[in-house]
């Protein structure tokens, strides 16, 4: 199957640079435009709206940028779904890395991300355990190979391992 999933709107973008830092600020939307079928676990939409906030931020150990630490955290709250009296628990996740740049072209690392649902589902149509909610961990390495002009591309390789998952499928 072939379908548009939902669309990720953002409204609002904040960034400051320092030397050895950059810090951002984001406020969007994912916008239910993907079809949508009940108990298709592959359906490309959500069937409801989700506010996002998201904060990031990269921290340079040294002068010449070669070795960082970053982490991109999002907190998401779900709307109502469309056709059935159902809101999703609000989530919390975080995406990390640690990496080491050569050559100023290819950064090598670690990198991973934490899930958790912070609060639960609501709803006349909620048939399962309110009480168990979501969460996941996944670490892994991962590869970048900046191309510069007159190309100006990047191209990743990432591989994770998840564990600890709870409410969710793994993998």
């Amino acid at each position: 199957d072939f379908g548009l999933g939902d669309i990720d709107v953002d409204f609002f973008n904040l960034v400051w640079r320092g030397d050895q830092y950059e810090a951002g600020l984001g406020v969007g939307v994912f916008v239910p435009v993907g079809e949508y079928t009940l108990g298709d676990m592959a359906s490309p939409g959500k069937d409801m709206w989700t506010g996002m906030l998201t904060l990031a931020g990269t921290y340079y150990f040294d002068k010449e940028k070669t070795f960082a630490a970053s982490v991109l955290a999002r907190y998401e709250k779900h709307s109502e779904q469309g056709d059935r009296d159902v809101t999703y628990g609000d989530d919390f996740h975080f995406e990390w890395g640690l990496s080491r740049t050569f050559a100023k072209i290819v950064d090598i690392g670690a990198c991973g991300y934490c899930h958790w649902q912070v609060t639960e589902d609501s709803g006349s149509a909620v048939t399962w355990d309110k009480g168990v909610q979501d969460k996941a961990f996944a670490v892994g390495p991962e590869i970048s190979v900046f191309v510069p002009p007159p190309v100006l591309m990047s191209v990743s390789l990432r591989t994770l391992w998840e564990f600890e998952v709870e409410d969710r499928p793994e993998g």
